[in-house]
Formats: structure tokens, sequence, C-alpha cells
């Protein structure tokens, strides 16, 4: 990129776990780079599962540091990020040491701008930055929520799934009235992408209805209910053997559809961009004196 504008920020969020964050998040930015063929892509990986790293057959020599050290010791992103493909960086989470970024930083004013704060100078390199979250509605996912432009919410043709995405909501709810009085916002939300769907089960027809009728209620927050990601062994099939999609299984069905996605994403966006601007979130986070020397 030659200019300093920030790049697309999108987060993979949902109050649920085994809903396809991770496979969406790697998935997603696997599509926008072969999509793309100039754009860089970063992967941050904030979830302390790390399955980041199993994807994409990191060795644990290589992934010291990560966000952590960045949230936690003032690390510089590109001290800690790697490249796992030419179009694609990750920064992985620091596994465990997520946990000391609660406990540190729980009690500081505005502390869920952190995130936005440090990753500012360093993000102008990329056009995309694709955030896999974790499954608890907490401090990290709060920065996560600040830090990004959008967030997509995977969700599983089951009702759990859905009680997921309503607590998404309610949370990403929670931070716009929080940071209201500051002119601040969370991340818009694009809309929910159902995942492992099978058109043969009628659960899941029923499921991906009720998504729909929550959308046309508009309880969705004004996002939409993309065309969901078809059940697929590739998906597991080239996890296993560490590649992406694209690499391992070009013309299978999850490679169109998660490049339908990113499409419509993209789409989506630049629909979004055209008319309105959001607040920058990081040009305001102030540590306390308690933490000025560590940030």
């Amino acid at each position: 990129m030659t200019d300093t504008r920030r790049p697309t920020v999108i987060s993979v969020l949902c109050h649920k776990g085994g809903v396809a964050k991770t496979t969406t998040a790697v998935a997603l930015a696997d599509s926008l780079a072969a999509d793309n063929p100039t754009a860089k892509v970063l992967i941050l990986d904030c979830d302390e599962q790390a399955n980041v790293k199993t994807l994409f057959g990191i060795k644990s020599t290589d992934a010291d540091g990560g966000i952590a050290s960045i949230l936690i010791e003032n690390a510089p992103p590109s001290k800690v990020k790697l490249t796992v493909r030419p179009q694609i960086d990750v920064i992985l989470s620091g596994g465990r040491m997520m946990r000391d970024f609660e406990k540190t930083f729980s009690n500081d004013a505005d502390s869920e701008l952190i995130l936005s704060k440090m990753m500012k100078p360093f993000d102008e390199d990329y056009d995309y930055v694709i955030i896999d979250s974790p499954p608890a509605l907490s401090l990290i996912s709060a920065n996560i929520a600040m830090y990004a432009d959008y967030c997509v919410i995977p969700c599983t043709t089951d009702l759990l799934s859905v009680v997921g995405v309503k607590n998404t909501m309610f949370f990403l709810e929670n931070l716009r009235n929080h940071f209201r009085a500051k002119n601040l916002s969370p991340c818009k939300v694009l809309g929910v992408v159902p995942t492992m769907y099978d058109q043969r089960r009628n659960l899941d027809m029923t499921i991906l209805d009720d998504l729909q009728r929550m959308a046309d209620a508009d309880l969705m927050s004004g996002g939409i209910v993309f065309d969901p990601i078809r059940v697929d062994s590739k998906i597991k099939t080239a996890q296993v053997k560490r590649k992406l999609i694209t690499e391992a299984f070009p013309k299978t069905k999850a490679r169109e559809d998660y490049r339908k996605l990113a499409s419509d994403i993209q789409a989506l966006v630049t629909k979004i961009a055209a008319t309105s601007a959001r607040p920058i979130a990081q040009m305001s986070y102030a540590p306390s004196p308690a933490r000025e020397m560590s940030l």
C-alpha cells in the first residue's frame, strides 16, 4: 500500500465455540488474497487456543510472542509477525499468555482500545486484516470489536449457535452504548455466516429461515444473512495437509462458498464505505499512569 489509509479490518466474532471461526478467518484471508493478487493480508489470531498456528503448521519454536507480547510487553508487531504465504502474514495469539492481558488491564480506563493503539503504526502495510476471535466475550473480544471496522458472525445450524449470535449482538450493543459519549463505536456487523450447512437436513433449513427472520426484523444491527457455507469434508482434509483450501482443493464447494463470501463482503464494505465514515478508535486511548511505561 502506498498511502496511509487504514486497511479493511474484519473480525470473525461469535460468543460460541465450534462454529468454524478459525476456519472462516483463514478461508476468508485465503480467498481475499487469491482473488486480489496485489493485496497483502494479515491474520491476527486472538484466541488462546492458537488454532491458526496448527492450520499453517507453524512450529512452536517459531511461535513465541504474538498478540500477547504486543499487548503486554509492547513488542513491535513487525517483530512477531510470520509470513506464511507470499500474500499472507500471521500474528499468533501467544497462547496462555493471553490470560495475563485480562489480569493486567481489566481495571484500566478505556482498556478496550489498547489493541487499536498498538496496531495502528503497523497495519498500514496491509490491505486486509482478518481477526480470529475467542469464543468468550471478554476484554480481548472488546479490543477486537473496537479495533475492527466490521465483523462477521459464524453460526452453525443449531439453536445454541443462534443464541451465540444474539449474545454477540448484545455484547456489541453494550460496547456501542459505553463509548457513545466519546463518539466511538465497535465494529459494524456485516452479517451472519451460516456454516456447516447441509440442505438435506430439515433443521438446517429451519435455522436458516430463523436467521433470515432476525435480519428482516432488524435484529442484526443492520447485518444480513450471507449465503451458507456448505458442509464439506475437503475442509478438514486440507487442514490435515496444512494447506489452504485454494491450494488443496481449488474446485471444491468449500472454495466456491468462501470465495462467494469474500466477494460479498468486499461489495458490502465498498457500499458502506461510500456512505459513511467510522471514527478511528485507536486515536483516543490514553494509558493510565500505572501503565505508561509498558505501553
